[in-house]
């Protein structure tokens, strides 16, 4: 949902845009609301990727690394280690 409301909030911002497309600015009610809601939306996605990368660095950086790239998840067992 936050991807393409920025594409469409940065297109209201861009005035060769708004001479094709006159009634998207009036969809979010002006320029300066079309301005507000894009960088609100770029601020939840900076947000998300900051949480994301921070529940893999807690839960097993190497592992989910490794895991991304080869597909193999390593589980340790209670009894595996001496």
């Amino acid at each position: 949902v936050l991807l393409p409301l920025m594409v469409v909030t940065g297109l209201c911002m861009s005035p060769g845009f708004n001479a094709t497309v006159p009634w998207l600015i009036d969809l979010f009610g002006g320029r300066q609301s079309a301005r507000t809601v894009h960088f609100i939306s770029a601020g939840l996605i900076v947000a998300f990727v900051i949480v994301h990368l921070i529940l893999v660095v807690a839960s097993g950086t190497w592992n989910n690394l490794r895991s991304m790239i080869t597909g193999r998840y390593a589980i340790e067992v209670e009894g595996d280690k001496p």
